[in-house]
């Protein structure tokens, strides 16, 4: 029997650590169930995606991923300043908190960056925007995604 290898549309199980170029752990999945996702549906970086086409079940991949192909660059246009009052009925607001904005395209992640009595900043770029990411996966499983998965994620 020949070994599921990584391709598009398969469902991958991963134990990951990705770290910033100075080596500061950003996150892992060590201690906790593996991440998974669908291989060529853009849920990882392009980068990581290309490192790890190919692999399977405990193959070890480490991947430098420059922005370009990680989570692209920071856009400064995406770092607004609204006034408070137009956030009014959200839940408790913090800094670091990720919310929907709403905009002419529809609802938008965006992170709360800073905020006073009047104003809450908000930045709509990847919490990873700009930085080149050290990663480090072993492949726990790799098979085929099914329908369901396909159509709505592999967490649904």
């Amino acid at each position: 029997m020949s070994k599921e290898t990584i391709q598009n549309n398969k469902l991958v199980a991963l134990n990951i650590t990705i770290r910033d170029q100075a080596g500061e752990l950003l996150e892992t999945t060590e201690g906790v169930l593996p991440m998974l996702y669908i291989h060529g549906h853009s849920q990882m970086p392009v980068g990581f995606e290309r490192a790890l086409e190919g692999k399977s079940i405990g193959d070890r991949v480490e991947a430098v991923v420059q922005p370009e192909h990680g989570y692209g660059f920071r856009d400064e246009e995406l770092l607004q300043t609204v006034p408070r009052h137009l956030l009014e009925g959200e839940a408790e607001l913090e800094i670091g908190m990720q919310i929907a904005a709403q905009t002419e395209d529809g609802p938008v992640p965006v992170r709360i960056v800073a905020m006073d009595a009047d104003n809450i900043t908000v930045d709509g770029n990847h919490v990873y925007a700009g930085l080149q990411l050290h990663f480090s996966a072993e492949v726990r499983n790799v098979r085929n995604a099914t329908a369901e998965e396909l159509a709505e994620g592999p967490y649904h």
